[in-house]
């Protein structure tokens, strides 16, 4: 088998779907699209449901909704905050639940 073989082989997934190779370094369309554009993209083509996504720039407008000193929080914290989330909710799936260990954390370790 050669290798344009080999590579056309790999480019369909198992129910026979094509892959649409890039012609370029495979990020354009990620700086093109939104996150949610993306994301429906990626659901459509694996026939998927996403679901719990805590984008960072969602999660500090919605903490500024609740007091403005949230806006402020530099964005390592902040992502640190969402891990710190990510980690202590267990079996919620509730938004408010991930925001209000986000927060918890900001207070504790973001010198607010």
């Amino acid at each position: 088998m050669s290798i344009d073989e080999f590579e056309k082989a790999t480019m369909a997934d198992q129910s026979g779907k094509k892959f649409q190779q890039d012609e370029d370094d495979g990020l354009l369309f990620f700086h093109t699209h939104s996150l949610w554009e993306a994301i429906c993209a990626v659901e459509k083509f694996y026939e998927c449901t996403i679901y719990g996504v805590l984008d960072l720039q969602e999660v500090v407008e919605n903490l500024a909704i609740y007091d403005d000193k949230y806006s402020t929080v530099p964005k390592l914290t902040m992502l640190e905050a969402i891990s710190y989330a990510y980690d202590k909710v267990d079996g919620s799936y509730e938004y408010e639940s991930y925001l209000d260990y986000i927060q918890e954390y900001c207070d504790t370790h973001g010198k607010l």
